[in-house]
C-alpha cells in the first residue's frame, strides 16, 4: 500500500495474552485480498509473548502499527485503536478469531456501491471444545441484502452484536462520538457501542455471507461480584449517551427498554446463589416501574421468557403476575412503521397480531 494513500479500512485488533491464537488471526488479516488496509495492533498489557509476536509481524509488513500500553480493559483498548485510525472505514477483529480472505474486499465494495455508514456480515461460530462449526447470527430476513434504516427496521437492534463482523465509516463514528465504554475489567462492552451505532446510523447494509470465524470458548464464569452488574453499566451508558438526543431517544425508548429486558434476563440466567439474588433486586428496582407504567409490554418475548421474567420480578406475588397477564391480554397495541418505503400498521389484541395492513 502506498503510505501516502488513505487506507480503505483500518483494522483494529485488541490484544491481551492470546499467544496461542494470535498468529492465525494475524495471518488471516494479512491475507486479505483488499490490500489498501492498515492494521492497528493494540497490546493491552499482555502477560505472555503476544507483544513479541506482533512486533515480529510488524517488521515484515509496513501496514502494521503497534500500540503498546498498560492493561486498561477492552473498551479503552479499542478506543485507542479508533483514535489512531486513518482509514475511510474501521473494522474490528478479535485476536482469537480469524477472517475469510475476501472479508474486507466484500464489505468495502458494498459500502462503496451503496454509500452506507455500516456494513455487517454474518459469521460462523467455531466451538473450541469440540472443533465444530455452529450457525452464526439470526438476521432479520426481510432486511437482508439492501440498504435499511435501523430506526425504521428495529429488528436489527435485537441481533447478536457481532461488532467484529462489520465495517463502520470512521467519520460517522467521529461525528456522533460513538465509542466503547471504558470500564476496566468489564464485560459485554459491545452492548452500548452496538446500540449507539444502530441508533445513529441511517444507512446500513446486512449481508448473510459468513466472513468471520468466531472462536467460542467454553463458558467463562461471570460469577465474581465485580462482573454481576457489568450489563447494567452498559445500559446506563446507553441512557447517558441517548439523553444527548432526547427527541430521538423518545422514539427509541421502547426498543431500548425491550432490549434491556432481554439482556437482564439473559444475565440473570447466567448467575447463581447470592449473585443471582443481588441481580434480581436490581432487576426489580429498574424494571418493575417500567412495566407498571406501561412504558413497554412483553409482546416481543416468547411465552417462556415472558413467564420467566415475571417470575423473577414477582417471585412472591403470583397475583401481580396474573394481573399483568390479564392486562396484556386485553391491551390493544398498534404499531406503525415504515419498511422499504411502505408504511405498515400492525394491530395486536393482547399478544396476538390480528391485522397487518400496508399502505
Amino acid at each position: 500500500m502506498n503510505t501516502q494513500q488513505q487506507p480503505a479500512i483500518s483494522v483494529i485488533i485488541p490484544i491481551y495474552s492470546v499467544e496461542k491464537y494470535l498468529p492465525q488471526c494475524l495471518e488471516s488479516v494479512l491475507a486479505q485480498t483488499l490490500q489498501e488496509i492498515e492494521i492497528i495492533l493494540v497490546n493491552d498489557g499482555s502477560k505472555d509473548r503476544s507483544l513479541d509476536i506482533i512486533n515480529e509481524y510488524a517488521k515484515k509488513d509496513d501496514r502494521i502499527k503497534v500500540i503498546d500500553k498498560p492493561n486498561e480493559g477492552y473498551g479503552k483498548t479499542v478506543n485507542r485503536g479508533i483514535e489512531a485510525a486513518t482509514g475511510e472505514y474501521i473494522g474490528i477483529v478479535e485476536s482469537d478469531d480469524w477472517i475469510e480472505p475476501d472479508m474486507y474486499e466484500t464489505l468495502y465494495s458494498i459500502a462503496q456501491s451503496h454509500n452506507v455508514e455500516v456494513v455487517k456480515a454474518n459469521y460462523v461460530a467455531f466451538e473450541e471444545k469440540t472443533g465444530k462449526d455452529l450457525s452464526g447470527a439470526k438476521m432479520p430476513n426481510r432486511d437482508l441484502e439492501q440498504v435499511i434504516n435501523p430506526r425504521q427496521n428495529p429488528g436489527i437492534f435485537f441481533m447478536h452484536p457481532c461488532i467484529w463482523s462489520a465495517i463502520y465509516r470512521r467519520d460517522f463514528l467521529s461525528r456522533y462520538g460513538i465509542q466503547f465504554l471504558e470500564t476496566p475489567g468489564a464485560s459485554f462492552q459491545d452492548t452500548s457501542f452496538n446500540f449507539k451505532v444502530w441508533a445513529m446510523a441511517q444507512r446500513v447494509y446486512l449481508t448473510m455471507k459468513p466472513l468471520v470465524h468466531y472462536r467460542k470458548h467454553p463458558d467463562q464464569s461471570i460469577q465474581g461480584t465485580g462482573k454481576v452488574f457489568c450489563i447494567c453499566d452498559e445500559y446506563e451508558e446507553i441512557e447517558r449517551y441517548m439523553n444527548s438526543y432526547p427527541v430521538l431517544f423518545k422514539k427509541l425508548e421502547r426498543i431500548f427498554i425491550r432490549q434491556k429486558y432481554r439482556a437482564y434476563l439473559w444475565n440473570f440466567k447466567r448467575l447463581s446463589g447470592a449473585n443471582r439474588e443481588m441481580f434480581r433486586k436490581r432487576m426489580q428496582e429498574e424494571l418493575i416501574p417500567v412495566l407498571q407504567n406501561n412504558t413497554i409490554d412483553l409482546t416481543g418475548m416468547n411465552s417462556k421468557d415472558r413467564s420467566r421474567l415475571l417470575n423473577i420480578l414477582y417471585p412472591k406475588s403470583p397475583g401481580q403476575r396474573i394481573r399483568y397477564v390479564c392486562e396484556s391480554l386485553t391491551r390493544c397495541l398498534i404499531q406503525t412503521k415504515q419498511h422499504n418505503g411502505v408504511m405498515e400498521t400492525r394491530v395486536f389484541f393482547g399478544l396476538v397480531p390480528v391485522r397487518i395492513r400496508s399502505f
